[in-house]
């Protein structure tokens, strides 16, 4: 009995140390996900640039789980600063937008709803294919233009 309790405990330090060495600093773990979280303000073109440049993507948050503890740190965090993530939409021709997680250039569906009120809004005349936890509205996610300068903010980068 012993040596199976020694045994569940050398097995689960292993873990825990592959898991801690997978997220090296810069990055931190936040729940089960690795992250890089920059202040530095760029549109969401550029965020996602700088993330590939590292070698890793836009954050995704595939549960409304994971989403939700990103807002929560975010929201301790209080940094007042807008925070791109993985989230695109790909169809502007679909009313609301048809909402994707862009993850090393394949694509998954979003499959909850955490946009903040009236959100997402963009339209084919007014193309707002990028998303962001906004800070103005407790960092619901809103859709804002990828690059015409007005739309800048962090941006959150996972591996």
């Amino acid at each position: 009995m012993g040596f199976r309790i020694i045994l569940l405990f050398c097995i689960a330090m292993t873990f825990n140390t592959v898991l801690a060495d997978n997220c090296k600093s810069p990055y931190v773990r936040i729940g089960d996900g690795c992250y890089f979280i920059s202040n530095d303000k760029v549109s969401g073109d550029k965020a996602f640039a700088l993330c590939a440049k590292r070698g890793a993507y836009l954050a995704n948050f595939e549960t409304l789980e994971e989403a939700m503890i990103m807002k929560l740190e975010l929201q301790q965090r209080n940094s007042g600063v807008h925070y791109y993530v993985g989230g695109r939409n790909v169809n502007r021709h679909v009313s609301g937008g048809d909402w994707r997680w862009i993850k090393n250039g394949q694509m998954t569906q979003m499959t909850y709803n955490a946009f903040g009120d009236g959100e997402p809004n963009g339209s084919f005349a007014s193309p707002q294919d990028c998303m962001y936890f906004y800070a103005l509205d407790r960092y619901h996610f809103y859709n804002v233009y990828c690059d015409n300068g007005t739309n800048i903010g962090g941006y959150i980068c996972e591996k």
